[in-house]
């Protein structure tokens, strides 16, 4: 009796000297991860998340769902984002817009992107193209000014959102050429698109791998691309700059995936480098060169100085637009 009490004395002090064992965290992701694209089905931005959401699912061992949540220029889906619950299992893949436009030409912007959201990757950047209907007479800009000069009544132009980069550059064009076309906007680039092969609008803005399919099929025409250089996806097309248009260099949306703010630094870090993996692959870059699109692919951090950055310098460009009723 004496011995079992005396063993089990010194189990207990053993056990109490021993070092504490930490619970181990959960692996992640233990069940499916979710893509909010904040636009409509068919556009670019749902396009390029289906492009990603499968191998990252592969990579991840969880499959990776894309929900559209469009609306309200693009606020609507990057909102549900901001307030979802900071697990690593709801991501926002967006295209700037959203992120450093939207809050700026938006009255008050459900968000607050700064406090809000965690970059996660960056991914990749496209020029902003200028379209027309191919059996248009249009075939650059100056022929655009004319005719819009000597058709006010149809002179419009398509964009896909209030506030969207396709808007303020299409009333930057307005302001270099002064006219005065009305600007149409539309809930995504697809029917925007659909209502330029239609003849209901003079000149539509877009960006390069949505529009390919039309482009192939004769249905409308490149006129002019924005960027310090020309498209490599479009190298017939010369830029704004060559045809006399200054200001439309900055116009290169860029697409991007964001957390909420508060997610666990392993879990932003962990997704960082399985997209950044992805966008390094060849075969990946040349689906993204297909579709229009410059690959970057960042960590975390640099996601994060670009964002800042995007951020001051549309806040100065949309300053320069101020007089435009966006919403």
């Amino acid at each position: 009796m004496r011995r079992t009490f005396l063993t089990c004395a010194l189990a207990t002090v053993a056990a109490a000297m021993a070092p504490p064992v930490r619970a181990q965290a959960s692996p992640y992701p233990t069940r499916p991860v979710h893509f909010i694209v904040p636009a409509s089905a068919g556009g670019p931005g749902d396009v390029i998340a289906r492009l990603f959401a499968e191998p990252l699912g592969r990579a991840l061992g969880q499959p990776v769902i894309v929900d559209n949540k469009p609306g309200a220029s693009l606020t609507l889906g990057t909102a549900a984002v901001a307030q979802a619950q900071p697990d690593g299992y709801t991501l926002l893949f967006t295209t700037s817009t959203p992120i450093v436009m939207v809050p700026f030409t938006m009255k008050k912007a459900p968000y607050d992107v700064q406090r809000d959201l965690m970059p996660v990757a960056h991914l990749g950047s496209t020029a902003l193209v200028l379209y027309v209907n191919a059996s248009s007479a249009i075939h650059d800009v100056k022929q655009l000014v004319t005719a819009a000069r000597s058709q006010p009544q149809a002179a419009n132009y398509g964009s896909y959102g209030n506030g969207s980069s396709a808007h303020v550059l299409g009333e930057m064009l307005n302001r270099q050429t002064q006219l005065s076309m009305v600007h149409v906007p539309y809930k995504g680039v697809a029917p925007e698109l659909q209502d330029l092969v239609a003849g209901n609008l003079m000149a539509a803005v877009a960006d390069i791998g949505t529009a390919a399919p039309l482009v192939k099929a004769g249905r409308i025409r490149p006129v002019a691309v924005t960027g310090t250089k020309r498209a490599s996806a479009l190298p017939d097309v010369p830029t704004f700059a060559e045809q006399g248009i200054s200001g439309m260099e900055p116009f290169s949306p860029w697409w991007g995936v964001f957390a909420p703010a508060q997610t666990p630094q392993p879990i932003v870090n962990q997704l960082s480098v399985e997209l950044s993996k992805l966008v390094r692959q060849p075969e990946m870059q040349a689906r993204l060169f297909a579709l229009g699109i410059d690959a970057t692919g960042t960590t975390s951090s640099q996601a994060a100085e670009i964002t800042r950055a995007e951020i001051a310098k549309w806040q100065s460009i949309i300053r320069s637009v101020s007089y435009i009723n966006f919403e």
